[in-house]
């Protein structure tokens, strides 16, 4: 389920970031089904039509409230993964650190705080941020990787498996003390010790042709 986009884009930018601000602080502070429209739209200072007019629904402005933050990050992320160096020894750490200053950013921890203690109750928020988040970022990373056992570059048999496994090294247990609020923050010494734990042992499991086990 990809998520829904806004039905218009003759919103001013100025009106919307308000309306988004508003948006999202009232889902950090109430969640997502007690959050309803007629009070976004108060906390924004907006009518409730203007809310529908330009995002269509609940679901489309939670989505528009949490994703502008990691855009930038998002998108620095994938051009990664679409333009290799063929360097797999220095195309992997940068990806990596990409990864995690994305996963890790404080936007993307309290969409998933969010989606996480809702998704009981709306399994379709769950599915969504499942979708557009993990979801299409795996499936980058599998293509990556398809490339790279096609280059002759890394030795794989799978490469959706060794997408998840090179997030799981790289991240460790990062994201749950993020989420948990265990840790608040992750520095850039951090991102790059686990980067480089995670790459070096990455290699060690799928190593280039070359390179000893």
């Amino acid at each position: 389920m990809a998520a829904p986009g806004p039905k218009s884009s003759e919103l001013s930018p100025a009106k919307r970031q308000q309306i988004l601000r508003g948006a999202k602080a009232l889902f950090r502070e109430v969640g997502y089904e007690r959050a309803s429209v007629d009070a976004i739209a108060a906390k924004a200072g907006v009518s409730k039509a203007t809310i529908y007019n330009h995002f269509g629904s609940k679901e489309a402005l939670f989505f528009s409230a949490h994703s502008a933050e990691t855009e930038a990050l998002r998108e620095t992320f994938h051009g990664l993964l679409e333009a290799p160096t063929g360097d797999i020894e220095s195309d992997l750490p940068q990806i990596g650190a990409e990864l995690l200053r994305l996963v890790c950013s404080p936007s993307n921890v309290l969409r998933h705080r969010v989606a996480v203690g809702e998704a009981g109750r709306f399994p379709e928020l769950g599915q969504a941020v499942y979708d557009c988040g993990l979801r299409a970022g795996r499936e980058r990373m599998t293509h990556f990787f398809e490339r790279a056992r096609a280059q002759g570059l890394l030795e794989i048999d799978d490469p959706a498996d060794a997408a998840v496994d090179f997030t799981a090294l790289c991240l460790g247990d990062l994201f749950k003390e993020l989420q948990l609020a265990v840790r608040q923050e992750v520095s850039p010494e951090l991102i790059e010790e686990n980067v480089r734990r995670g790459v070096r042992t990455f290699l060690r499991a799928y190593p280039p042709p070359n390179r000893q086990r």
